[in-house]
Parts: C-alpha cells; structure tokens; sequence
C-alpha cells in the first residue's frame, strides 16, 4: 500500500474510532485492537556510532528481503510466518554499529521488549526448516524433520502474515515485526518475533550467563524405577537441554521444558506428559544438562550421577481406562484430556482408540511416515508396522492379518484398534459394553 493510501486509511480510522467513542460501543474493544502499526524506527545505545531514526517512507526504500521462517512458540505450537523488509544488519551497518556491540534490545510500542546477543543474531546460523510440521502443527514438542533447511536472515518486517507462508496474504498489521529463524528445528522462537517495534538499543554490557539446571532427585544412589525432574529459574525462555549417553547437551539435543511456565496451569492435563520427568532409572545414569536461551550465555553444563540400588524394583501394574465417544482417559488415575475421543467402527464391530495415546501410555515410541502412510509403533525389541487403510499389519517383520484398518480422521489424528495394539504390547484389555468403558492392564 503507498505510503498516501496507508496516511488516509489511518485518518479514517482514527474518525471511525471518535465516532465508536461519541456512540458508546469502544467499550467492546481492547486497546490491542486498536494498535497502529509503527511508522518508524530509533536505533540508538552505546553500541552505535550513529544513533538514527527511520521512518516508514525511508525503510521502503532501502533493499527489501523475503523470507519464509519456520517458528515454534512456547506453548508450543508450530507456524509458519512470511516476511518482507530490510535485513537487520544492514541497519545496524547505517547505524555503524561498533565491535564492542554485545546485546540488542527490541521494544515494541506495546511495551514488549526482549534482548538477544549479537552472537545468536548474527554468528550463529539460522534456518528455515521446510519440514518441521512433521508431528502436526499443535504438536510443537514432537521434533520435526530438520532436513532441507534452507538458511534465513533476520530482517525488520514491513509487511508479513502469521499462520501462513503465503506471501499473497502479507499486510503491514504486525509492522513493523522483528523476524527471524530457528537454529535448530525444535528451537522456540515465537516470542522473539517483535509486533509494533520501534526501538532497538544496541548495548555493549558483557551478557549474563543463564544459570545452570537443577535435579531432583540430585545425584547419589536412588531406588529403582526413581524419575528424574530437571528445573531452572524460570522454566520458560530459558530452555533446559539434556543427554543420557555422557555427550555434551546441545541445542540439537532433547529439550526437558517443552511448555514454557506462564502456560502450566492453562495446559495442566498434559504438562507431566510433556515436561516428562526422565525415567524410569534401573540402570546407572549419567545426566549432562545445559540452560540455553535468547539475551544471554549458555550456563555452564552440569553432570548429574545416579547409582540405580541393588535391589528388584517394584513395578506398579499400568492401568489405562478409556471410554467410547468420551475425551476423557486416565493413565493410573492421572488425568488427560484425549485430541479425539475413541469410537467403534461399526462395520468391523472393532473400538479404534488414537494411536500416541495408547501407544505411549503403554511406553512405546510412535512414528509416522507420511509417504508410505505407515505407523511404526516400537516397544524394545517388538515393532509393529500398520499402514492406513490395511488389514495387514507387520510385528517384528512377520505379516499379521487384523480386522480393522487404522484410520486418519477428519482431524488429522490416526486410528488404530484397540485390542490389537494393546495385546501386541502385552496388555490385557477389559470392555464394558455397559457405557463403553474400556480397562488395559500391564
């Protein structure tokens, strides 16, 4: 939109707005709702040489850069966003940013701000991972695929859509809009992505480190089955990485704090399951952990010993209960809320239960080939292959013959059959066709 047309819309919806005040109805708006995008920028702080301002009409004239950034916020939820502007650095260079530069610091017109370290902006490589949706775009805690990365640049948005990585749908709302990319394919970057912003203070302070992660149960003998929960100071940008095979954690490592804090009680039915304890421990562990996040340095890595008690462990029956047309299931009286409930498929007279549910209540790990259309459950030494829409299954390389499909739904969530999941896994399942209630034992 030229610069006169975005003046005019602008000064009509400051008239719609006085006219909204004289009539009584702003009071069924918020403040964000009305939110003008910000029509220049101030790059300023000791770390310039150049302290300047910019408006609109002279950032549309600098050379404009696109990009297609993967991103994953901290609830976590997976998106796409698209962007048009100038390219971060090439503003820091007309400031004439100094060697001593260490921290930027963003501020949006809405109060907003955070700080991320000239290293993680512009040292350390950032990406576009074109298959990170693998897992589902609400399961922003299933790793996506990282290959085909392609790299990106931060830029200062002056148009861009969220949700989508469609250019067509770009508008100035958000503008202008810091963007930029993942380091890796489970990094959390959706709250660095700037709305409104009108500042940067470029800062040459040393950065802090982030402090290093706790256990508990801390190092030391522990009894069998014990699980190990890792923590830091704010369990939320500040994310927590960890190994079991004595290596070094990285960012490319198993991230602990899936959910950020400031969501824990909005998402209490799945937080244990998300943030999931590590265990159960009846071996001798080693766990290496390291805090990473934006605006300062990695802590220091800490080793945390566990010595397993020579003692025969004590092992819980599972209890897994289910009921048909009903979200609601609980795995040994702990609560979840299910994406889709189970349902009988009437033809074959079979319940179809969704299969991470079941499979990772029972402790197997799921996977999902979307080419072939294959699920490959696997539970130690036993793998069980079903392909959608067949009724022949592979367990451990051997074809079987199951009465019921697997199914995708209108959801997107996959469908397996209950019983034969469930007994595969060496389960026991129990149905009570008196309200549909469903018991698995192991």
């Amino acid at each position: 939109m030229p610069r006169v047309e975005k003046v005019r819309f602008r000064g009509l919806a400051i008239i719609l707005i006085g006219i909204m005040l004289l009539t009584g109805t702003v009071v069924l708006m918020s403040p964000v709702a009305v939110l003008a995008a910000s029509d220049s920028l101030e790059i300023t702080g000791e770390g310039v040489k150049t302290p300047l301002v910019l408006t609109l009409d002279q950032l549309e004239k600098m050379e404009q850069h696109q990009y297609v950034y993967s991103c994953i916020n901290t609830w976590p939820t997976k998106k796409w966003y698209v962007g048009r502007g100038v390219k971060l650095i090439d503003l820091l260079e007309k400031a004439e940013m100094s060697d001593e530069a260490t921290m930027l610091k963003f501020y949006s017109m809405d109060g907003y701000s955070i700080t991320l370290t000239t290293k993680e902006l512009f040292e350390d490589k950032r990406y576009c991972f074109p298959k990170f949706k693998s897992g589902g775009d609400g399961d922003g805690h299933l790793p996506g695929d990282p290959s085909g990365k392609v790299e990106v640049e931060p830029i200062i948005g002056l148009v861009s859509v969220e949700g989508s990585d469609n250019p067509q749908y770009m508008n100035d709302l958000n503008s202008l809009l810091l963007m930029l990319g993942q380091r890796t394919v489970t990094e959390q970057t959706g709250n660095l992505f700037v709305k409104y912003l009108n500042k940067i203070e470029v800062l040459t302070t040393p950065p802090e480190k982030w402090d290093a992660p706790q256990a508990n149960p801390p190092s030391g003998t522990v009894p069998p089955g014990t699980m190990v929960a890792l923590s830091n100071a704010n369990n939320d940008d500040d994310k927590i990485y960890y190994t079991t095979d004595g290596s070094t954690p990285t960012m490319d490592s198993p991230m602990y704090n899936w959910i950020a804090s400031r969501w824990w009680s909005a998402r209490a039915d799945v937080l244990g399951t998300i943030n999931r304890p590590i265990g159960p421990l009846y071996e001798d562990t080693i766990i290496k952990a390291v805090t990473i996040g934006p605006g300062k340095l990695d802590s220091d890595v800490v080793t945390f010993e566990y010595r397993v008690a020579d003692q025969p462990p004590v092992i819980t029956p599972l209890v897994i209960k289910l009921t048909v047309g009903d979200k609601a299931a609980s795995v040994n009286d702990t609560p979840y809320i299910l994406d889709a409930e189970p349902f009988i498929n009437a033809e074959a007279g079979r319940t179809l239960v969704p299969v991470r549910f079941i499979s990772e209540a029972l402790g197997a790990d799921v996977g999902w080939d979307p080419v072939s259309r294959q699920v490959t459950i696997t539970d130690g030494e036993k793998e069980i292959v079903l392909t959608i829409g067949s009724t022949a299954a592979l367990v451990n390389g051997q074809q079987q013959a199951i009465d019921c499909a697997p199914v995708i739904t209108a959801a997107g969530r996959t469908f397996v059959p209950l019983r034969f999941i469930s007994e595969t896994l060496d389960a026991e399942v129990v149905y009570d066709p008196n309200g549909g209630r469903i018991t698995i034992t192991r």
